[in-house]
């Protein structure tokens, strides 16, 4: 059932094809029609030619007409059969390049938590080999099952109008063949959904390998590393293995019981041509017959495999478009009045579960140009509280204002403008500096680019560079240092011109005057814009307006770094085992 329920929706994107699909199956049945009056034909210009051995006359004219009229056929069927392969590639073409686009706006539609849970592999698998198996099954396949059901169909017809008695032969095997490979089939389908899953968990362990090489040889384990992919590898070497194997003898074994009745249609036939119950020109005709009756029925057999790559493909494809979405924008939204960058949280609740909140009733005003230090021990939910903030998680309950209006109430895109965001874990992609600055917005003017660079302290580095700000970075901009790349991520922050900065402090990782060029750069993105700052070293916010001390998950104390020093609580303890 969910087999049929996984092609029902694969057929579904055929629809907007309709008038292309029907004439494609008109051309497979026309070519096949044709293709089926041939061995007829052949079997003519037989017993023809027995005759005029026979009568010892020969008969030039009547071989000649039928031989002309089996070239006709010929031509005609394999013109079909080119317009039928043209169109159909044209319309899984289509078909995929929907299915794609598909994918791709449900990535930017889906919950944050998904790529959480699943890794970058394993979802690159997805679009790629997923989507390449399904186009392989309907490109190849499709035509080719409506190609043998009219072939059965044409062939049963001939078979029945030379030799009635003779069509039962052919037909008692097809069953018979059928159920000879049916546990085959069964047993090959289990394997090819197996395939699909570890070919997924293979790519998803490739893709973390391959980024991480550098940690990977920095502690030696290129050896375990690679026993873990030998392992994966070797996995999906005998479920491939197995699967082929199952696909590829459902062949021989109708093949086999198919050829069991051709040599008992020919016995037959034989016999009957002696005494003169049938011609010779038919017995050829129906051996012809009873060969291809069982070749599309064998043939359909042997796409067993195939369908049950595609139908696991399509599983892990609906999976992914099925997946929980981020709740949508509402139809009619409201834009602030304002653009300052007061935020405040009114009794905010939030957890991952609605059994197990980890805020509870959170209540915060932060002013337009507060600089707000959130601090605490790992996974204390620092993170956590930021996704809420840019709504990449809904809360439970309560409400986040930004400039007087609930987040809910607004457009993600109109949220997420008044948000600049500097995290520690660079991300820069592919392409010029002066694009990645100007990320922002389409064709960002040069002289907003330039001065946010100057601002950010990236200006000098960025002209001794070769090609300056058109210089290409690479994947990760590996070719820029760990600080370089921070500076850009600050000019990128600062072009954008958000009213609310979020800064994960990252200077753990440069030299000493980096530092202090980074601390510069935050300095000048802070000025007269709100602030939210994760805190790793408590030195660096004593000056904040307002710090929030978080622990499992949940705010514990508010206040500046005064107040929660002379409370002698958990920030208090925390700041003090820093120097001592």
């Amino acid at each position: 059932m969910g087999n049929f329920k996984t092609f029902q929706r694969l057929f579904s994107y055929l629809k907007e094809h309709r008038l292309k699909l029907l004439f494609v199956i008109l051309s497979a049945i026309i070519s096949t029609g044709f293709m089926v009056l041939a061995p007829f034909l052949i079997g003519k210009v037989t017993t023809t030619l027995f005759a005029s051995v026979t009568d010892g006359v020969f008969y030039w004219n009547t071989i000649l007409s039928l031989l002309v009229s089996l070239v006709a056929l010929y031509f005609i069927s394999q013109l079909f059969t080119f317009l039928q392969g043209f169109i159909m590639s044209k319309i899984t073409a289509k078909v995929m390049q929907t299915l794609r686009r598909e994918i791709d706006e449900k990535m930017h539609r889906i919950k944050l938590n998904y790529y959480d849970t699943h890794t970058h592999g394993d979802i690159l698998s997805i679009i790629t080999n997923d989507v390449d198996t399904i186009n392989n099954t309907l490109s190849q396949n499709l035509t080719s099952i409506v190609t043998q059901v009219t072939t059965a169909i044409g062939v049963l017809l001939m078979m029945i109008a030379i030799s009635p008695t003779l069509s039962i032969i052919p037909i008692a095997m097809v069953p018979l063949s059928l159920f000879s490979a049916a546990g085959v089939m069964k047993a090959s389908e289990k394997y090819y959904q197996q395939q699909q899953g570890l070919l997924g968990e293979l790519n998803g362990y490739i893709e973390e390998i391959y980024n991480g090489q550098d940690v990977v040889q920095t502690f030696n384990y290129q050896e375990r590393a690679k026993n873990h992919f030998s392992k994966l590898n070797e996995k999906l070497k005998i479920s491939s293995q197995k699967a082929e194997t199952t696909a590829g003898a459902i062949s021989p074994i109708t093949t086999l019981v198919n050829d069991l009745g051709y040599v008992l249609c020919a016995a037959i036939g034989c016999l009957w041509a002696i005494v003169g119950k049938i011609t010779v020109g038919n017995v050829q005709a129906m051996l012809e017959y009873t060969w291809r009756f069982a070749e599309p029925f064998s043939t359909i057999a042997g796409m067993v495999g195939s369908f049950s790559a595609a139908n696991a493909a399509g599983n892990r494809i609906f999976a992914l478009l099925d997946a929980e979405e981020d709740i949508a924008d509402k139809e009619n939204c409201i834009v602030p009045k304002s653009n300052k960058g007061s935020v405040s949280f009114e009794n905010v609740s939030f957890g991952y579960s609605p059994d197990h909140l980890l805020m509870k009733r959170i209540h915060l005003n932060v002013l337009p140009g507060q600089k707000v230090a959130i601090v605490g021990p790992t996974g204390a939910g620092k993170t956590t509280l930021i996704n809420l903030l840019m709504r990449f998680y809904e809360v439970n309950s309560g409400s986040i204002l930004v400039d007087g209006v609930k987040t809910s109430d607004m457009t993600r895109e109109e949220l997420r403008n008044r948000f600049g965001m500097v995290l520690q874990d660079t991300w820069l992609f592919e392409g010029t500096i002066r694009d990645n600055i100007g990320y922002a917005e389409d064709d960002m003017p040069m002289e907003r680019i330039v001065a946010s660079a100057k601002s950010a302290c990236a200006h000098n580095f960025i002209k001794t560079l070769p090609g300056g700000y058109e210089m290409m970075l690479s994947k990760g901009a590996e070719n820029l240092s760990q600080g370089e790349r921070q500076l850009l991520t600050i000019a990128r922050a600062l072009a954008s011109d958000p009213e609310i900065m979020i800064l994960d402090e990252a200077t753990s990782n440069v030299d000493t005057h980096t530092e202090l060029l980074i601390q510069r750069a935050m300095a000048e993105l802070m000025k007269g814009r709100t602030s939210f700052v994760i805190a790793h070293r408590l030195s660096t916010i004593r000056d904040a307006d307002m710090i929030l001390y978080m622990e499992d998950g949940d705010i514990k104390e508010v206040g500046t770094h005064e107040e929660l020093i002379k409370k002698q609580g958990k920030y208090a303890n925390l700041y003090f085992s820093q120097f001592e």
